[in-house]
Formats: C-alpha cells, structure tokens, sequence
C-alpha cells in the first residue's frame, strides 16, 4: 500500500508539472509564413511575460495535438486573396472551437490595410458562430493629418483599463501599426481604442473620448479569444510590410510594448477575465458565400514529420549585427543618399534628362551634402536591341555619360541600379508566377528564362562593364525591389512559387521527382504542406535563386573586383526570392548595402549576420521630418541606429524645389540635411 501510495504521488507531481509547462508555452501559426527574423516584435512581449513562444512555420494550421502541448495560440491570418498565401481551413476552426471551450487563449492576429480579406471574412464567420460579440470591419484606420509629415503613419492607440493588474493601468497613447476598426457588442471587450496622433495623457478627470475599437476580447466557454492586427501584435520590430515606425517617437514604442506585455500576462490570469463579458449563444458555423472557397479539410491528429517547431529566442548579440568589414567611407561619413531614376519616362519610352535639369540635380546633391546618387539606369533598354529603338538606347547611353561628367568634380558617387520591379521581359512569357491556389500574380515566373537569359544577366552584365569603365565613381551595382509604392507588385510572398518552371527545377534540387510531376497547378502547395515538404521545396527555390545571382556576382567582379553590391526594399528581405539574390551576392570580405524604410535594424542585422549574411542599412528619410528641432533625434536614427539615410526621388525634387525658393540659408532643407550629416 505505501508503494501505491507514493506511486500515485509521483504520477500526480508528473501531472501537475505538465500542466504548468502548457500554461507557459505559446504556439505562433503563420499563415503568410513568416521568416522568424520578422517575428521577434510579436514574440517579445510574450516572452516577457513568462512564455516560452515556439513557431511551426511551415504547417500554419491547427492539429489536435497543439490542444495538449499550449495554453496560448498566435494565430497570424493569411494575405490572400491580394497576397497569394496560405488561408484558415474549416479544420482549423473545428480545433480553434475546442481551443477556448478548454479553457485556453486564442489570439487572432488579422492582417489589415489591402491584404487578408479572405481570413477576415472566414474569421468573423467563426467569431459570429461563437456569439462572440466581435467582428473585424473592412475599414482602415487613417490619420490623414498625421501622414501630411510621414507617409506611412497610422492613428495612435489607447489601451482602455481592464479590472485590475496587468491590464487595469493608464498608459499613454501608443502606436500599434496597421488597424482596422472592430465592432463589438458591449464596451466592456474593448481593450484599445484608435487615437489620432499622440497627443498628451488626459487630465485625471477629464473624459477620455473613445475611438473605434482595435483590440477586443471575449470569453467564450472556459477560455478566451482576443482580436487585434497581426501589425498592432508585431509593432516592436520589423514585418512584411513597410515600417510604420513613428521616427521620430521611437520612445513611445516602450509604451507600446508595455500594453503588448501586459496583454500577454493577462491571458495567465484567468480571475481577470471576468472583467470580459461571455459570449452569446453559440450558433451554426457557414461558410458559404466566401470571397473564395475555404479549405474544408478537417484538422490532422498531428502536424507531418517535416514541418518542424522552433522556439523563437532574441538574438545574442546586438552589436554582432554590425557588419565586420565596413567600408571606410561608410564608417567615416555614413550613406547620405538620393535614390531616383536616371532617366524620365514620357509616353513609356526613356526620355534623358536636360543639362541644365542634370546640373540641378548634381547641384542640390553637392548642396545637401549628400554622397551617393543611386537609381534606375535602364541597362535593358541597352541590351535589347530587337525592342528598343536605337534613340532609346542612344538616350540611355548619353545620360550615362552626362551624369559621369557631372560626377567627377564632386565628391558624390554613383550606384546604377537595374529596376527588377518595373521590368517585365519582352515577348509572350512561359508561365506566370503562380499564388498557393494555382492562382496567376500577374508577373512573370520568377524562373522564366526569359526574364533571366534575356533581361536580368544582360542587364546586370552591362552595368558591370559601366563599373569597370568609372571604377573611382561607382563603388557599387544595384538591384531595386522596393516595387511602386501604390499597387502593383510588391515582392514576392512566401505563397508563391508555383509555376511549372518553379515546380520542375524545386523538386530536382530536392530529389523529389516522381510522383509529385503531374501535381496539378492549384494543388502544388497544399500537396507539399500535407507532406512537410514545404520547407525543403522554399529552400530548393532559394538556393536556385542564390546558383544565379551568384553567377551574376561573379561576371560583375571580372569586370571590377572592387565592387559591392546593394538592394532597395520596400522591407526587410525576408522572403525566398530576396534572401536568395542577398545569399548570391554576399561576399566574405565585405557587406551588402541595404536600402529600406526599416528604422531600427540592429536585431535584424543580428540575424542575418548568424545566417552568413553581412550588411550595412540606410533608412528612408521623409523630408517632412527635416526640421531644426529633430535634427538630434533624426541623427540618432540614421547614425546610430542605422548606417545613413537616403531620400526618394519625389524627396530629391522637394530638395531642389525648397532650395530654389530662395529661403534664408539658416532655414534652407539643403543646409539642415548637411548638419544632419556631420
């Protein structure tokens, strides 16, 4: 009997200690499928608040196993249908009904602000069946007059104070990235509200005027869901969009990540969330009338065997993120750069720039202190000659020459660049690139060798022999990805490659032909997610992309062996295309030169450089901000934060215009922006 005893006893213990484990681990699905460099934002505050945060990246769904490992899901919506991803299945919401009838957390993170509307739309079918009292709306949150002086910038937030600690505290207004505002039934579920601008902490007793609601919860059987933006969830760092960072208040993200903690340790705190009203009665779940067809297959036992779970950690090192080879002329002074096209374009042909508008924009460059001019160059136009007529190539040619002439007298250098994001192949293409349903982007199969043999080596291979002719002028060659900034193509998403060109060279760097051949178009992906290939056949795609780009990196260096190489981005590389370009043209001995909106880098250079990939960063600069009042503060960012800054072309021309005016020089643009350098 005393054995008995002591047995129960032991079993008890085992028990109770894997139910303390469950209620401190959290599982993050993605269905955009996120590189988990772009999701150390969203799991800090979890981390912080006592959970240990694992990712399983490539199965994004829920399988009924996660129901005894985790007491809290981060359940990252989908893009599509306007991004090509992956999108919430009908078994997904039969395991996320168990999830918080047993008394868990679920935490859906919607994606916002032209993309997701797919999951939003089957997320608010299954929040109505619960008798949540929530539904995410289709309006976005804009602060017009916050974004006359930054382009990307959103209302503010107000967390709203909930029963006791965590969540009971004031905090000041915050900014939580891209939201779209909520509907709910009873006030009492709103956690945050919008607030446009950061405006000051109210008055003790003054009325606090509330917006719409951003964040809100609800209790629904034993447990709890929570809504909010998957970009208010990752506001602390980098993600797939363009930063939407207050520059110039980085301060205030402390107060942002002190709601996000604490939102994070209320969820261990079910006493509190009696503050939460229950949900209404619960009624039947459709799907029907959805914008596309959700995905009725019921959830697996277990995620398949590839799909693998990491747990997300911080990086180890700050200052490892600093590349190791710096370029002297980067340490000394910093990037101080206008990014813009060589050439204007009238009536879609490529129309050179006056003298006296060239002079102008060397000019305004010299005046501000700027040292770099980088942009488009059209070396296709110059390569092609069965499409371009010989005055289109002519006027490329002799802009190439006028801007080398007004360059050399000055301390300005020059990095031609070749437009991947506006260049389409001419001729009929192969195949389009292809979306996770089989779906066609409307771009080119990122493996046409049309676009490769024909445009991009060509392309590429003539601005190296540029480089060569001026090796003192063109310290480096780039590639632009950042795409328009309205509309059209912004990159690829990890729920593309599918087109058969993809799918044919993926599965032969995979050892995977066969019986995966005759994989239709729209089943590609989902057939490679069920059997845990996914990772393999995105790694597949990365390395081809890397076998080329390296190809492309070493032709240029036979032509000057001097040369480095850069990148414009809309955001952080991440993707398999970008990191697979930014893998094949990396070099031991010295750093890529990345250009983004990104503010704060240093984490993210961390990572990349544990991956083998050393970088330097310059952040976006809206001139807007250049004031003499920020000028510390706008120093901190591109200097200390960053490696320098650049302009855009619409920033370059404020430049000459404010210049042009005649304003006093102690309040000149052109002068603020050379303090700003020193």
């Amino acid at each position: 009997m005393p054995a008995i005893k002591v047995l129960r006893a032991a079993l008890l213990l085992v028990l109770l200690a894997a139910c303390h484990a469950q209620g401190r681990r959290a599982l993050v699905l993605d269905l955009a499928l996120t590189d988990p460099a772009l999701l150390e934002g969203t799991a800090g505050p979890w981390r912080a608040a006592g959970y240990a945060v694992e990712y399983r990246r490539f199965y994004p769904h829920l399988a009924k196993a996660d129901l005894a490992r985790y007491h809290v899901l981060l359940l990252l919506l989908g893009r599509a249908p306007e991004v090509p991803s992956d999108a919430l299945t009908a078994g997904d919401l039969g395991v996320l009904d168990a999830w918080v009838r047993s008394g868990r957390v679920a935490v859906l993170g919607y994606a916002g602000d032209g993309e997701g509307s797919l999951d939003r739309w089957t997320a608010n079918q299954w929040l109505a069946s619960q008798g949540s009292g929530i539904a995410i709306g289709d309006r976005v949150l804009e602060d017009s007059a916050a974004r006359a002086l930054f382009p990307r910038a959103q209302p503010w937030a107000v967390g709203r104070p909930v029963g006791g600690d965590p969540l009971g505290a004031a905090y000041d207004p915050f900014p939580l990235d891209r939201n779209h505002a909520l509907s709910v039934k009873q006030a009492a579920q709103v956690l945050a509200v919008a607030s446009l601008g950061p405006p000051a902490r109210p008055a003790k007793d003054a009325a606090l005027h509330l917006g719409a609601p951003i964040a809100a919860a609800s209790r629904l059987g034993n447990g709890l869901v929570v809504v909010i933006s998957r970009h208010a969830l990752g506001a602390l760092g980098p993600q797939s969009r363009p930063t939407t960072m207050p520059m110039l208040q980085l301060g205030a993200l402390g107060d942002a990540e002190d709601f996000l903690t604490a939102l994070a340790r209320w969820t261990r705190r079910p006493a509190e969330w009696a503050h939460v009203p229950p949900g209404e009665q619960r009624v039947p779940l459709t799907l029907a009338g959805a914008p596309l067809p959700v995905e009725l297959q019921p959830a697996p036992r277990s995620a398949p065997p590839g799909a693998t779970t990491v747990q997300l950690a911080p990086p180890t090192s700050r200052k490892a993120g600093r590349a190791p080879e710096v370029p002297s002329w980067i340490r000394q002074v910093g990037i101080r750069a206008l990014w813009t096209p060589l050439l204007t374009t009238e009536q879609g042909r490529a129309v050179a720039r006056s003298a006296a508008s060239l002079d102008s924009l060397v000019g305004s460059l010299d005046a501000a202190g700027l040292n770099l001019l980088a942009g488009d160059a059209r070396p296709e136009t110059v390569v092609d000659s069965l499409h371009h007529p010989w005055a289109d190539r002519d006027a490329v040619r002799r802009s190439w020459k006028a801007v080398v002439n007004q360059l050399q007298p000055t301390s300005v250098a020059w990095i031609p660049a070749f437009d991947y994001a506006a260049y389409r192949p001419p001729g009929a293409w192969s195949d389009s690139s292809r979306g996770a349903r089989g779906e066609a982007v409307g771009r080119p199969c990122a493996f046409d060798s049309l676009l490769w043999d024909a445009g991009i080596a060509p392309a590429f291979t003539a601005l190296a022999r540029l480089a060569s002719q001026t090796r003192h002028l063109v310290p480096a060659l780039a590639i632009d990805l950042s795409g328009p900034r309205k509309g059209g193509w912004s990159g690829y998403s990890m729920g593309q490659e599918f087109c058969d060109a993809a799918w044919r060279q993926g599965l032969t760097r995979m050892g995977q032909r066969g019986a995966l051949d005759t994989v239709p178009i729209p089943n590609r992906y989902r057939t490679l997610r069920e059997a845990g290939l996914l990772a393999q056949y995105f790694r597949a795609l990365e390395d081809l992309v890397a076998e080329r780009a390296r190809g492309l990196r070493d032709r240029a260096l036979k032509e000057n062996g001097a040369l480095y190489f850069a990148f414009r981005l809309q955001q952080a590389p991440a993707d398999w295309f970008t990191l697979g370009l930014c893998r094949g043209f990396s070099l031991a001995d010295r750093p890529l030169l990345l250009f983004t909106p990104e503010v704060e880098t240093h984490e993210l250079l961390t990572v990349y450089q544990a991956r083998g990939l050393s970088a330097v960063h310059a952040v976006e600069l809206p001139l807007t901000l250049v004031r003499p009042a920020s000028l510390a503060r706008l120093k901190r960012v591109a200097f200390g934060e960053n490696d320098g800054f650049w302009l855009s072309s619409s920033e370059g021309a404020s430049v000459r215009a404010r210049s042009a005016k005649g304003r006093s020089r102690s309040d000149s643009l052109a002068l603020l922006l050379r303090r700003l350098g020193r």
